[in-house]
């Protein structure tokens, strides 16, 4: 059997995204109203990443952002799609309707079941993507690309410099989650409900010796629905650059989604009509590659607020830590700082940016810019920038700082 790797077609843009998560579409949507020929590649059947696939609810951070995250939530509430858990949680198939339409009317080229597979570099700069899907390989090129995989994928193909985990040891990063949907919540919990008294007590009535693996669960419930998510597994000491460990985690979340579901109904008379809807299709892999950009954010800028001026955004997330070895969850405080630009810029590379949780800083510091909201605010300066730059052909390191800032609150 003869296996056929010709590139089939090939593909010029201004913008290329890579990844249509939190970061990646609003990237995207932001490059194509700034008037840049953009795509967007998407491995999913939908746009939205974590916050759809993932069964990421509440958005955190998201009221010191201005732009595309206050546009999506101010369509999502005449949607009657926002709301539920502490106000700030919302309906998946909502969100990625919207994310759609934005994408359509900007005009984006939108390309589902597509992968990343390589890339081809050249003097430190990115000329074109590889990708496959039903058509066979494709090459893309660009002016711009943006690395919105989550986990720098493009930008560790092309040979950025990048750091993983606490001092280099990648089974120290956070513990994985694997999300789930249940249904027939009862009334008393539609505002939701930490649940690790809960479960405990059921583990104890159903004898078995089983522990919740987490210490603070959460049942999130989606707005004007008897739906909710539960943020409850926790995969630990896997490494998240393995695909055999990332298979593992799937395998221990859904035993994990499985053994509380059922001690839950079994033994709990509240839970006792509550059914498993499934697990999220995507895996919740907290941490993984960040970059080494021009600056590298660290835990004491976030403790001291800094401010910059190149500052994209403004954020007030704690260090949120769910802990590698242990079922604890540690938070550190944070005043209220910013993102500056340059963590988006690769060190020593042209043409290229990141958005999301992989930009440039510290293991602690991530624990806190990785939150949804921040993502989308930085995707979207990401994309401004990416079609600046390819719009007036100069360095991504040349766009002026008050095109890309959404401070709010400040």
């Amino acid at each position: 059997m003869n296996v056929n790797l010709k590139v089939k077609c090939k593909y010029k843009y201004d913008v290329v995204v890579v990844g249509g998560g939190p970061s990646g579409a609003p990237a995207a949507i932001a490059a194509a109203r700034q008037g840049a020929k953009t795509a967007v590649i998407e491995a999913q059947n939908a746009l939205g990443g974590m916050w759809t696939g993932g069964f990421m609810n509440p958005i955190f951070s998201w009221k010191t952002k201005s732009g595309i995250l206050e546009e999506l939530i101010s369509d999502l509430k005449k949607r009657n799609a926002w709301g539920g858990f502490w106000g700030d949680s919302f309906i998946f198939e909502y969100m990625k309707l919207l994310l759609e339409e934005k994408c359509i009317k900007a005009g984006v080229d939108v390309l589902y079941d597509t992968h990343y597979i390589g890339c081809e570099c050249e003097n430190n700069r990115v000329k074109g993507i590889y990708v496959s899907n039903i058509e066979g390989i494709s090459y893309y090129e660009a002016d711009v690309f943006i690395d919105a995989t989550g986990d720098a994928s493009l930008c560790a193909d092309a040979g950025v410099e990048w750091q993983i985990g606490d001092d280099g040891d990648h089974t120290e990063c956070q513990a994985m989650t694997q999300m789930f949907m249940v249904a027939g919540i009862p009334e008393k919990y539609r505002e939701g409900l930490k649940m690790y008294d809960v479960c405990e007590a059921a583990f104890l009535k159903e004898g078995k010796g089983n522990h919740t693996p987490f210490d603070r669960p959460y049942l999130i419930p989606a707005p004007n629905s008897d739906f909710a998510n539960v943020q409850l597994t926790h995969m630990r000491g896997y490494d998240p650059l393995k695909a055999s460990d990332r298979t593992k985690a799937v395998m221990e979340g859904r035993q994990q989604m499985i053994t509380v579901f059922e001690a839950l109904k079994n033994h709990d008379e509240d839970f006792k009509d509550m059914s498993l809807v499934g697990a999220a299709p995507l895996l919740g892999v907290r941490e993984s590659r960040r970059i080494v950009g021009e600056y590298i954010l660290s835990e004491n800028d976030l403790i001291n607020g800094a401010k910059f001026s190149d500052g994209i955004c403004t954020c007030g997330f704690g260090m949120d830590i769910h802990n590698a070895k242990a079922t604890a969850q540690t938070v550190i405080r944070t005043k209220i700082y910013q993102i500056p630009f340059r963590c988006l810029i690769p060190k020593g590379f042209e043409g290229l940016l990141v958005a999301g949780r992989s930009i440039s800083g510290t293991h602690l510091a991530m624990a806190s810019y990785r939150v949804t909201g921040n993502c989308c605010a930085m995707g979207e300066a990401a994309g401004k920038a990416a079609a600046f730059a390819s719009k007036n052909k100069c360095s991504v390191r040349d766009v002026p700082d008050e095109l890309i800032k959404l401070i709010k609150n400040n």
